[in-house]
């Protein structure tokens, strides 16, 4: 669907569904749980930021979304999360979860993600599964790639069910490539292609996060090897040291 067409559908049908089904959901238990587990996660970053990159646990996130544009009905249908701590991946504490979306999802998407409508169905809805990602990420600094996509529409689906004002430390792996690898395409599948990673199947929110967690163990050692020891250190560097608005 055009843009155009996209944004009159969305004000003149989509926003009023959606927040009659949010409504619905905002008195619930979960709901609350969801509150009380952003709260948690937020309160567990406070002195993150200075710890030594060797010591700092890391959240590598990625998910799987109707659209790129939440502020205009997109929903979030997956999100995966994998650790790095020591430079090295967790990979026995990986961290997988479908939400169903309230909308529809187009054919495009279910093609992308393999996601069908019946496993969709069954999912569980945003405030459940948010509250497992955050209750997995607590402790944690979150790596996305890039942040400008994943954090924002993290960050906006938040606002728009009415929970807590998303605000985590983070840190941008496309911007720190960028940094790196200057005048260079740096998306996911070229840094993928340009330091060997191990490729499997894309856009499933827990492939794209491992993938992605190689990366960012390639540009932590080299600024570790810059004398860039902390969350702070690349948050300066980078000029992300806030959060979006």
């Amino acid at each position: 669907m055009p843009d155009d067409l996209k944004i009159l559908k969305y004000y003149l049908w989509d926003q009023l569904f959606l927040k009659y089904h949010i409504n619905k959901q905002i008195h619930l238990p979960e709901h609350r749980q969801a509150e009380v587990a952003i709260d948690a996660f937020l309160k567990s970053q406070d002195k993150l930021r200075n710890q030594a990159l060797s010591e700092t646990t890391f959240t590598i996130l990625d998910l799987e979304t109707t659209g790129f544009f939440p502020n205009i009905g997109d929903e979030i249908i997956s999100i995966g999360a994998i650790k790095v701590k020591n430079f090295k991946i967790l990979y026995d504490e990986a961290f997988y979860t479908i939400i169903k979306p309230i909308n529809k999802i187009p054919k495009t998407v279910q093609e992308l993600t393999g996601l069908e409508p019946d496993v969709l169905d069954k999912a569980q809805s945003f405030p459940i599964g948010m509250k497992k990602f955050m209750d997995y990420c607590k402790g944690t600094i979150l790596v996305a790639h890039p942040a400008t996509f994943d954090i924002e529409f993290l960050t906006t689906t938040i606002k728009k069910w009415q929970l807590p004002e998303f605000t985590p430390d983070f840190l941008d792996s496309h911007i720190l490539a960028n940094d790196i690898y200057k005048g260079e395409r740096n998306y996911l599948d070229d840094l993928i292609s340009r330091l060997q990673i191990t490729e499997r199947d894309r856009h499933h929110a827990l492939n794209d996060s491992i993938m992605t967690a190689h990366i960012f163990i390639h540009l932590l050692t080299y600024y570790q090897n810059q004398n860039r020891k902390t969350v702070a250190n690349l948050q300066q560097l980078l000029g992300n040291e806030t959060p979006f608005p």
